[in-house]
């Protein structure tokens, strides 16, 4: 693998169409192929680079060979730290949750704190340019949905991935995979209230509920349907009519 490029923050980069606000993101040439490879995070919780052609920390556990390039650290001490630091300070635990990712590049290390990672070619003449298809991104309004309302009044639309679901079964072991959208339409706006993801770790499916600015509402280990977080999705509908009814608005 040739030298990488790390972005890290939301440093805002001027390109030929405008402005884009840069992410977290891994730039590499993917050699022979002239296509710019690029690894996104999610939940990134730290980065480091060193250079240098023997591994940038002492664990004899890991081999690899010509070719190899993205591993993860069993019994990491560097994810232990960073554990103690987020429980300390944020009471935010991540031994559960994040895995110590190793990239190898020529002569270069770049080691991620993150819950997962995805991998996807970007556009050299605009490589800032958000990921097409990410799995972390909301579902468009042009995918099919179904229309609900709530006992409160409430009206709500349902959408699902398009994606077969042995693909986001596949894909959850990188990256978590959104396979439900529950939008909210409240006053001209239609948009994302809370999803349902998929992600497999060490070979166990999970499927949670989580809401905008709210992490987990709800957890199960199999691959769950909306049935099976309704009673979390009516407490929130609920929740959101008595509010809007206290401040003299109409559901």
């Amino acid at each position: 693998m040739a030298s990488p490029r790390l972005v890290y923050g939301g440093l805002e980069v001027a390109n030929a169409a405008g402005t884009d606000s840069a992410y977290h993101a891994l730039y590499f040439e993917i050699n022979g192929s002239g296509d710019l490879g690029r690894v996104t995070f999610e939940g990134l919780d730290a980065i480091r680079g060193s250079r240098g052609e023997h591994l940038p920390f002492d664990d004899s556990a890991i081999r690899y060979s010509h070719g190899d390039w993205v591993f993860t650290v069993d019994g990491s001490r560097w994810l232990r730290e960073r554990h103690a630091y987020e429980t300390r300070h944020y009471s935010t635990p991540l031994l559960d949750t994040h895995r110590h990712y190793l990239f190898v590049f020529h002569d270069y290390f770049v080691e991620a704190i993150a819950e997962g990672i995805w991998f996807d070619i970007a556009d050299r003449a605009n490589p800032f340019s958000p990921p097409v298809s990410h799995p972390l991104q909301p579902f468009g309004l042009d995918l099919p949905y179904e229309r609900f309302t709530s006992a409160d009044g409430l009206e709500w639309e349902l959408r699902r991935s398009p994606r077969p679901d042995a693909d986001l079964i596949r894909d959850s072991r990188l990256c978590s995979q959104r396979v439900f959208q529950f939008n909210l339409l409240l006053d001209g706006s239609n948009k994302e209230a809370a999803s349902i993801w998929i992600r497999t770790i060490n070979g166990v499916l999970i499927s949670r509920m989580s809401r905008a600015w709210v992490d987990h509402v709800g957890q199960l280990e199999r691959f769950a349907s909306p049935g099976d977080f309704s009673g979390q999705w009516e407490t929130y509908l609920s929740g959101v009519a008595e509010r809007r009814r206290q401040m003299g608005k109409v559901p």
